[in-house]
């Protein structure tokens, strides 16, 4: 088992040069999410509040799904280090499922409705690619998955707040504690502080194997994809969910 300790400073300079090439590539999907027309429109307060409903009751379940993904990762760590950051990792996607309830109920949804509803399998792409990888990739793969998905998801997440607190009454405080409920949208960056730098060392375990950059670029690569795909479900799927409520109504 290679440790952590044997990897070099050298070699995690190049797993950096790896993933600093990578987010080069990635920067037409993050800029189809953070100025793609669900971003846009809820920005512009033009988006249907069913139609946001319906982004964030397909959160929760994605957000499920990643979770048990997280604790297959835990077990796939090579030493102790890459199990701590998985763990990291897992710690962090609780504070999400909690805090999307806070999302949800600021959208006049119930928790028994959230789990109720049965998500779009658009609107999954991303997750059950992280499954995937749960079970076939290397630990190195996930981990630069989870970093180049990060700016694409961010990207949309904190421009889709403003729009939330500028047109849809939301960015409330939360009663007996210091959270907001829009925190699992706005308050991702300091949750996430740290953590590059202990992925960059997994993937340099990774590049240690001879071949392994082929895998790592195409898993980096589609976990982008499929954030952005995701999105455009958000905004495609959620705009059908919200004229399907106003006719049922």
């Amino acid at each position: 088992m290679v440790t952590q300790q044997q990897v070099s400073d050298e070699q995690v300079t190049r797993a950096s040069e790896l993933v600093s090439e990578l987010e080069h590539e990635i920067r037409s999907f993050v800029e189809q999410v953070s100025d793609g027309p669900f971003v846009r429109e809820v920005r512009a307060g033009t988006f249907p509040l069913d139609g946001i409903r319906f982004v964030h009751l397909n959160h929760y379940h994605l957000i499920v799904n990643d979770m048990s993904n997280l604790n297959v990762y835990v077990a796939k760590a090579r030493n102790e280090q890459e199990m701590l950051f998985f763990h990291f990792m897992a710690t962090e996607e609780k504070n999400h499922f909690e805090s999307v309830f806070l999302l949800n109920k600021g959208l006049g949804l119930e928790p028994d409705e959230v789990r109720a509803f049965q998500p779009h399998s658009a609107c999954l792409l991303r997750t059950n690619y992280f499954s995937r990888l749960a079970q076939y990739g290397t630990p190195g793969e996930i981990a630069l998955a989870i970093l180049l998905n990060f700016p694409v998801w961010a990207g949309g997440a904190k421009r889709e707040a403003e729009g939330l607190k500028r047109h849809y009454g939301l960015g409330n405080p939360v009663p007996g504690g210091d959270q907001f409920d829009t925190d699992i949208l706005d308050r991702f960056e300091d949750a996430t502080e740290g953590f590059r730098e202990q992925a960059l060392r997994i993937v340099a375990t990774d590049l240690l194997t001879p071949g392994s950059k082929a895998g790592l670029r195409r898993a980096g690569i589609w976990a982008a994809n499929y954030e952005a795909m995701v999105w455009q479900a958000y905004y495609e799927q959620g705009r059908r969910y919200a004229e399907r409520m106003e006719k049922a109504r």
